[in-house]
């Protein structure tokens, strides 16, 4: 079953919702579209392991299901595991209303939410294919994902968003930005050249088109679609109403 995003109605209402590309251009072959009222979501948290010997428990990934497709291991996961909401964000390093959502939107959402232990984020950078040097940007940012700087990485692709996208040389670009943030340059290197295409991104990208998603950002707050990047007042207002209907 393909999820079909749409603006999310009701809370949002009226509110501007800026995104990047095609929503409604016609779905690819061999999908169809369904309303967002049609589209399964499903969790399942995840099974507490032994604890450690700080009397922290240790859990295993939270399994996470939209419309029979199964995200688990897709994208990057931030936030508690147990938390009652899932928020997920597909995006493309090179859409710049993703980029103002990660600057303006997100920071606040991550110390509300997040950190509290309220919502469990799960991150899907993809590759749309209509910015420039897009595929480059995903592949630096998973390849600083192998040294446990994805979201350092993340970061700095979105402040410096301007710059390697209209670069005529991006791969010497992103290697800078390795180096800025002080990555192992050698491991950066032979990971990046790898291959075009990150097997993570590969995953994101097979996820993104088996769900139908057309924009970015696009986000299912709970099993609440959302297309575009919502101001900071109607998104937290809208991971309250989801909150409270939970409880």
């Amino acid at each position: 079953m393909t999820m079909h995003i749409i603006r999310a109605m009701g809370l949002l209402t009226g509110a501007l919702l800026v995104a990047c590309g095609a929503p409604d251009a016609p779905a690819k072959a061999g999908t169809t579209s369904a309303p967002a009222s049609a589209v399964p979501y499903t969790t399942t948290k995840a099974v507490e392991r032994p604890r450690a010997a700080d009397g922290v428990p240790r859990n295993a990934p939270r399994r996470v299901v939209v419309g029979g497709l199964d995200l688990t291991g897709v994208g990057h996961d931030r936030g508690s595991p147990t938390a009652p909401l899932v928020v997920i964000n597909f995006s493309d390093f090179g859409c710049p209303y993703c980029a103002k959502y990660a600057r303006e939107t997100e920071p606040a959402i991550d110390e509300e939410y997040i950190k509290t232990g309220k919502v469990f984020l799960k991150y899907v950078p993809f590759v749309m294919g209509m910015f420039p040097n897009g595929a480059e940007a995903a592949r630096a940012a998973e390849c600083a994902g192998e040294q446990g700087r994805f979201r350092a990485m993340h970061d700095r692709l979105y402040e410096r968003q301007h710059e390697w996208k209209g670069s005529g040389a991006p791969d010497a670009l992103l290697a800078g930005y390795a180096a800025a943030l002080q990555l192992d340059r050698s491991a950066f290197a032979a990971c990046y050249a790898r291959a075009a295409e990150h097997p993570r991104t590969a995953r994101a990208n097979q996820a993104a088109q088996a769900l139908g998603v057309r924009a970015t950002p696009s986000f299912l707050v709970g099993d609440r679609p959302i297309e575009g990047a919502p101001p900071l007042a109607q998104f937290r207002a809208l991971i309250e109403e989801t909150l409270g209907a939970r409880r």
